[in-house]
C-alpha cells in the first residue's frame, strides 16, 4: 500500500508527538519522600523497668516515629509506632540491663535512617539525711540505707554542719573529704574509728559539683552521653548548700564503680528542712547497679 508524502509526514509527528506525550507521564510518576532520620536523641533512666527517650524533630514532614528496642546482643523485643511526637517512655524493661532504641522517622512511603542510643535502667529510691550526733547523716546506695556516725565506714555521701563561722553552713561530702575522717581517710570517731572511709568521687566542672543546678525532679535530666563524662572525679565537698533555693542533682560514683544521680529536693524555697527529728534534706537518687557502668553510651 502506497501513501503520500503528506500522510507519511503527518505519520512521522505523530509518532514524535505520541513518544513524548508518554515521556511526559513517566515524569510525572509519584516520587518516593524518603524521610530524614530525628537528632539529639537522649536517654533518662525512669526506674528500674522504664527508660524515658527524647529527639529532635525530623527536618522533613513525617507522620510519626519508630521505637525499636534491642537487648546488648541485637535482639529485637519491641517495636513502638508513635505518632509525630518528640518523646516516649519504653515500659516492661529488666532491671541492670543494657538496651539498644533506635528511633526511624516515618513518611507516608517509607522510613528514615535510625538514631541509636545504649542506655540501661537505674533504681530510684528517696528517704532523708540528717545532720547531728546521732542522726542518719550518710547514706549507703547500694543498701539505699542511711546510717548515723557510729557506721561512717559504710557511707557513700553524707550531710554535714559547719558551725565555725557566724552561719552555719551545710554541705554534702564525700567520706574522704568529710569531716569524719583524717588525711589519710580513717574514720576519727565513733564505732568505726580507725576503718579506712568508701572513697567516692563527685564528677566536677572543674572543682564545681554543682552541675545540674535548677532542677525540680530527676526526670528533667536527659543524657546523650554516660554520666560523667567531660566531668573531673574529686574527692569533694558541695558546700553552702543552703544558699539554694531551687533542688540540684550531684552526679557520684561509688567505691564499687556504681555511678548516682542525686537530687537534693527544694522545699518552699528551702534545701534545708527541719522537723521534730531535726535538719535534714531530703533526696531522690538513680542509682545504677552494673559497676564500670555510666548508665549507658551514645553511638550516633
Amino acid at each position: 500500500m502506497k501513501y503520500s508524502i503528506t500522510f507519511r509526514i503527518f505519520l512521522f509527528f505523530a509518532i514524535i508527538v505520541i513518544m513524548g506525550m508518554t515521556s511526559c507521564d513517566m515524569g510525572n510518576s509519584p516520587s518516593i519522600s524518603i524521610p530524614q532520620p530525628p537528632t539529639e536523641l537522649k536517654a533518662n533512666a525512669i526506674s528500674s523497668t522504664v527508660i524515658g527517650l527524647t529527639w529532635k524533630a525530623s527536618r522533613t514532614s513525617v507522620i510519626g516515629y519508630d521505637v525499636q528496642v534491642y537487648d546488648e546482643l541485637g535482639t529485637s523485643l519491641q517495636v513502638l509506632k508513635l505518632g509525630a511526637v518528640t518523646s516516649t517512655q519504653v515500659r516492661n524493661l529488666q532491671d541492670g540491663k543494657l538496651y539498644v532504641f533506635r528511633i526511624v522517622s516515618r513518611s507516608q512511603d517509607t522510613i528514615s535512617r535510625f538514631s541509636e542510643i545504649r542506655w540501661a535502667t537505674a533504681t530510684r529510691f528517696s528517704g532523708r539525711l540528717y545532720v547531728g550526733t546521732g542522726r542518719q547523716n550518710g547514706i549507703n546506695v547500694l543498701e539505699q540505707r542511711t546510717y548515723s556516725q557510729d557506721r561512717a565506714a559504710s557511707w557513700d555521701i553524707c550531710l554535714e554542719a559547719d558551725s565555725t563561722a557566724n552561719q552555719i553552713r551545710y554541705s554534702l561530702a564525700t567520706p574522704g573529704a568529710s569531716s569524719i575522717s583524717d588525711v589519710n581517710g580513717i574514720v576519727i570517731n565513733g564505732s568505726d574509728k580507725g576503718k579506712k572511709v568508701r572513697f567516692t568521687q563527685l564528677f566536677n566542672d572543674v572543682s564545681d559539683p554543682f552541675i545540674y543546678a535548677g532542677i525540680d525532679s530527676l526526670q528533667q535530666l536527659y543524657f546523650s552521653s554516660p554520666i560523667g563524662e567531660g566531668y573531673t572525679p574529686l574527692e569533694n565537698l558541695a558546700d553552702n548548700i543552703q544558699a539554694f533555693n531551687r533542688g540540684f542533682v550531684l552526679a557520684f560514683r561509688t567505691q564499687q564503680n556504681n555511678h548516682v544521680l542525686f537530687h537534693v529536693k527544694e522545699k518552699n524555697l528551702q534545701i534545708i528542712q527541719r522537723d521534730a527529728s531535726g535538719i535534714y534534706i531530703e533526696f531522690e537518687a538513680s542509682v545504677q547497679r552494673i559497676p564500670n557502668f555510666p548508665y549507658g553510651k551514645m553511638v550516633r
